[in-house]
């Protein structure tokens, strides 16, 4: 199908769910591009810095947010190499469309590898930390029968596994779900061990701090999370990061916020959450549009944030 406009990936993702065995095949072609990109870039790919940059965060089955947000991105920017398109995580759960939400996304990886790039969120969890709730595999079952939907939902739990656990711009952004890990602070130089782990006794709890902490504007490392999951880190871990790795600013998703975004530890991390409705009833939902070419961009974040008013 040939798009008219990005938002009409919609009508052909809808077409998708009609037929269990021909999504299944479908699933299976997006985890193979996944898996191919994973075996080059690995669980943190290190980029150019584009032109522009377009980073969307939480969208949990708001497909309705996710349309509005497409249509306001050309066909002609997904064409450019100087555009990245970033996806926080948190496709499913949650919401009322979360099967077509995440196909979406990952129909957009499929026709834009190069442009588009969608990060793993605690909600597309590993098998150890599943979330609470995790209505998804109901969501499957209901719509496709117990076998169908079990078969289904063990699919996309493999795509789960060969997400990017996190994407850097060099010299410019890091982008991940959650949060910065602690357990790695000042223990590593390398951004791919900071992000992954040193061993792989480690890699388990550095992986649940990356899809799970959230930051607090206190001048320490860490606290433990009132989610039951990873930790809240502190202003001390952002500014080690980003002077360690050259970096400009943190982007993440993972906490619901009444307009769609908040900033956080001087804006040097930028929450972003883009959905809206329940069950978490924020006022906006919201995305960011940076313009990396702007002189000091990043010293006034909040002008490249983009909210959608919830209208109903």
């Amino acid at each position: 199908m040939a798009l008219n406009t990005l938002s009409s990936i919609i009508s052909y993702i809808t077409g998708l769910t009609e037929n269990a065995e021909y999504l299944a095949s479908k699933l299976r072609e997006y985890k193979d591009l996944l898996a191919s990109e994973l075996s080059k870039k690995g669980k943190v790919p290190i980029l150019k810095s584009p032109s522009r940059c377009i980073i969307i965060g939480d969208i949990h089955g708001d497909l309705t947010t996710l349309s509005k947000i497409l249509s306001r991105i050309s066909l002609q920017t997904m064409k450019s190499e100087e555009t990245l398109v970033v996806f926080l995580g948190d496709y499913i759960d949650r919401g009322p469309n979360q099967l077509e939400t995440i196909l979406a996304v990952l129909e957009l990886k499929l026709r834009y590898p190069d442009i588009v790039y969608a990060l793993r969120g605690n909600h597309e969890p590993p098998r150890f930390l599943i979330p609470s709730p995790h209505d998804f595999p109901e969501e499957l079952i209901m719509r496709f029968g117990y076998s169908k939907g079990v078969e289904l939902y063990d699919l996309f739990m493999e795509i789960f596994d060969v997400l990017p656990y996190a994407l850097v711009v060099e010299k410019e952004i890091l982008m991940l779900h959650g949060g910065l890990p602690t357990i790695t602070y000042k223990k590593t130089n390398s951004i791919h061990e900071y992000l992954i782990g040193r061993n792989a006794a480690e890699q388990s709890l550095v992986l649940t701090e990356v899809l799970w902490n959230d930051p607090i504007d206190h001048n320490i490392v860490s606290l433990p999370s009132p989610r039951g999951a990873g930790y809240l880190f502190g202003t001390k871990v952002t500014y080690w990061v980003l002077h360690r790795f050259n970096l400009k600013m943190v982007v993440r998703g993972h906490e619901p916020a009444n307009m769609g975004y908040k900033l956080n530890h001087n804006k040097k991390v930028i929450t972003l959450f883009s959905r809206v409705g329940a069950p978490y009833y924020n006022a906006s939902a919201a995305y960011m549009d940076l313009d990396l070419t702007s002189e000091s961009w990043w010293e006034k974040p909040e002008k490249y944030i983009i909210t959608l008013r919830d209208e109903s």
